[in-house]
């Protein structure tokens, strides 16, 4: 018994994928609702969830020539979604962050969801990784660079 339900799980990547995707979701999703981020805990899940979804269908439904296609317009429906979350107020712009995670979470789901679960499993942790470790050292640098000289705004445009 626990051979045939061993082997039906293994046989069926959605099985496998949405989970997985749906965990990892989850755990980017829960450090962006901790920092009282825009794209918190449910958004996160549903693009690697339906990510995954459209993977597991590309790569059990489509022809592999075409696979290319398909991620493609996931990165794009994606980038849609997460232009929706970049502000721009004079010279400031917000959301970067959020719309570049959105993307990511996208390649983990669509990771997960072709079956590359290692591979979604350090996608996320790189993912992690950037939004915890390196905003204190992106804060830290804004702190002590040089002020912008005015040939450096000249130079801008």
């Amino acid at each position: 018994m626990l051979g045939a339900v061993q082997s039906w799980l293994l046989a069926d990547s959605t099985l496998l994928g949405l989970p997985v995707a749906f965990v990892l979701g989850a755990l980017v999703g829960l450090e962006r609702e901790w920092c009282r981020n825009a794209a918190g805990l449910r958004t996160c899940v549903l693009v690697t969830t339906a990510a995954a979804a459209f993977a597991d269908l590309m790569t059990t439904q489509v022809h592999p020539n075409n696979l290319g296609a398909g991620f493609g317009a996931i990165a794009t429906g994606v980038g849609f979604l997460g232009a929706g979350t970049i502000m721009q107020n004079g010279a400031s712009v917000r959301g970067l962050s959020t719309a570049a995670t959105l993307w990511c979470l996208a390649a983990i789901g669509a990771t997960a969801g072709a079956g590359e679960t290692v591979a979604a499993v350090w996608l996320t942790l790189l993912v992690l990784a950037v939004n915890i470790v390196l905003k204190p050292v992106a804060r830290l640098v804004r702190r002590i660079r040089p002020p912008r000289s005015a040939e450096d705004s000249l130079l801008e445009g």
